[in-house]
């Protein structure tokens, strides 16, 4: 890779290989689509960072022509790429043994991929459970039950962490005990939104963290919609629990119909904003998700267990959550007002938390999530 790899020393084509990309990747106006029109015409990441300006300009601009620039001279992508692998990352490139197959689908398969946790996961599938991040209550609830079930029957909960329906579905997976893939629009080592920082953690530990964005990279408006099409890769079905007329969620649709995969939409009230773009996909054929176990089952019965599935606590939660509506309050104020023990108050606010519905705050107080 010219001067990169000079200045790092290292001699392992592979490795110089995916820092090339990244840095593609990585250039003001490039995307996954631009990349892989760079790869079309130089052959390898390395050629295209190698090659002459005017060359590479005509395919990828001038702005990113002179970027390239600064990057040959500042080898900041073999830095971050460095990054991943001391910190325990698994880095996979496009066109490698193990990039996963399902993303060679897409249209603009993501360039390189950054996984903590078990990569198995990348080729078992799953549903895809994806809504609004202000859901009502009642999306929170059915995304966290469906997640619960579908964990009970061994079939991955694949979403994207965000507030609301997502971390509901993560976190109903993580307490049936199942398989849970969560794809960032972050670098797999920046949990976001902040609040979900544990539920983050627990992902890494028991199931899949996925990005295409390297580490340390923050979260931005653009990152999003670019996650989307990768959930709905690694998903053979997609459950749209909630959406608005503009939801991201629909992103999510229109990839998954580009792939021929199934969408189902849990119905809601005719008159709630939040439910505008999920009842429209019913209106357009997507297959209505009526009852929660009748869906599960078609994957399969419940996995046997020795030990009785943990209960999910809506009834206790949406106690919890009926005080915290008049405001925030302090731990033993809300055990006492919901009537239960204040240890059992606790776990249930805990679970909140993970979930994105409520927040923490100084002094062992806690209020709804904005």
């Amino acid at each position: 890779m010219g001067d990169l790899t000079q200045e790092t020393g290292r001699d392992d084509g592979r490795h110089d290989e995916r820092a090339a990309l990244l840095a593609l990747d990585r250039l003001p106006g490039v995307g996954p689509r631009t990349v892989h029109k760079i790869l079309s015409r130089f052959g390898s990441g390395r050629a295209a960072m190698a090659a002459r300006a005017p060359a590479f300009a005509a395919v990828a601009g001038r702005e990113a022509a002179h970027a390239r620039r600064v990057e040959i001279d500042t080898g900041a992508s073999v830095r971050l790429l460095d990054r991943a692998l001391e910190t325990g990352m698994r880095v996979v490139a496009f066109g490698d043994a193990d990039y996963p197959r399902r993303l060679e689908a897409l249209a603009d398969p993501p360039v390189l991929l950054f996984f903590r946790g078990r990569t198995t996961l990348l080729d078992a599938g799953g549903v895809a459970i994806v809504g609004l991040r202000r859901a009502p209550a009642r999306a929170r609830e059915s995304a966290r039950a469906l997640g619960f079930a579908l964990a009970r029957r061994g079939v991955t909960v694949v979403s994207g962490l965000a507030l609301g329906v997502d971390g509901a579905a993560h976190v109903g997976a993580l307490e049936g005990g199942g398989p849970t893939t969560a794809v960032l629009g972050t670098g797999a080592d920046v949990p976001y939104p902040r609040s979900h920082t544990r539920l983050f953690h627990r992902i890494a530990e028991h199931g899949l963290l996925v990005s295409e964005f390297a580490p340390g990279t923050r979260a931005a408006p653009w990152h999003f919609p670019r996650r989307n099409r990768v959930i709905a890769a690694l998903a053979d079905d997609v459950v749209v629990v909630a959406a608005g007329a503009r939801s991201g969620a629909l992103i999510t649709v229109d990839h998954a119909l580009d792939l021929g995969r199934d969408v189902w939409t849990v119905p809601g009230p005719i008159d709630g904003p939040g439910y505008r773009g999920s009842n429209r996909l019913l209106q357009d054929g997507a297959h209505p998700l009526v009852s929660i176990d009748a869906f599960a089952d078609r994957f399969g019965p419940p996995v046997p267990s020795s030990a009785p599935p943990r209960s999910t606590g809506l009834d206790g939660e949406a106690r919890v959550l009926d005080v915290l509506a008049d405001g925030d309050a302090p731990l033993d104020d809300v055990a006492a007002r919901v009537g239960l023990p204040l240890p059992a108050v606790l776990h249930l606010l805990t679970s909140l938390e993970l979930a994105g519905v409520v927040e923490r705050l100084p002094g062992a107080r806690f209020r709804r999530a904005a």
